[in-house]
């Protein structure tokens, strides 16, 4: 009797984790990334460049100068690739960086602190 309770305690505990893991998975995230002005410490980086953007090997489109992009994304490590468009051909200048959600939680991209290495590039939001 004793060992038929632990292995369906044990059975029950399982699948608890086994609904917290698939939860966490699962769980979708709106991204929002921009392509406009920032002033980070008092100096401004400019849109002055149009990009065009995959996250997690999914093409999001072109964005224009001061445009802006919304896609929503599973999971909880993504990654973001973007590279410059000049005179209607890509450039072959590409960045990528790598981003990590927890519950709940939603983010804004914006390109110029992306593509200029700055702490600011992501803001997290809830």
């Amino acid at each position: 009797m004793r060992k038929r309770i632990i292995i369906r305690t044990t059975l029950v505990a399982v699948l608890i984790l086994i609904g917290i893991f698939l939860y966490t998975i699962g769980q979708e995230h709106k991204v929002i990334i921009d392509n406009k002005d920032i002033i980070v410490n008092g100096n401004t980086y400019n849109a002055s460049t149009v990009y065009k953007i995959w996250v997690d090997n999914q093409e999001i489109g072109v964005i224009e100068k001061n445009g802006r992009a919304v896609t929503k994304v599973t999971g909880v490590s993504h990654k973001i690739v973007i590279e410059a468009i000049s005179d209607q051909a890509l450039s072959g200048e590409k960045h990528e960086r790598i981003f990590k959600f927890k519950s709940n939680e939603g983010a804004v991209i914006n390109i110029p602190a992306m593509v200029n290495a700055l702490n600011e590039w992501i803001d997290k939001t809830n």
